[in-house]
């Protein structure tokens, strides 16, 4: 599995418009192959940067939905909302129990 972490640093008095499109998004990636959950975090030292973390089967499944045109479509809505690009950080889960 893969975690996927989308840090977004927000223009000032944008996040009510973004929160929409980002709970539109979560909504169409719940239903592609290989999603698993996601959960939206807002700073506690700056509230202008909003993250997004989900979960993927594998980095194939995300890379597919992060290619794919609804998310396109929906990203150049979130876009113009933004200081500057996301970052988007991709973590490998890995198992920490011993054997």
């Amino acid at each position: 599995m893969v975690r996927i972490v989308i840090e977004r640093h927000l223009k000032e008095g944008m996040k009510g418009d973004l929160m929409p499109l980002l709970r539109e998004l979560r909504t169409v990636a719940m239903h592609q192959p290989g999603y698993v959950t996601g959960e939206t975090l807002a700073s506690t030292e700056a509230p202008s940067i909003i993250s997004v973390l989900s979960t993927w089967r594998s980095l194939g499944n995300w890379k597919a939905w992060e290619k794919s045109e609804q998310r396109i479509k929906l990203y150049k809505q979130v876009e113009p909302l933004l200081v500057e690009k996301p970052k988007v950080s991709i973590y490998q889960v890995m198992a920490t129990e011993e054997k």
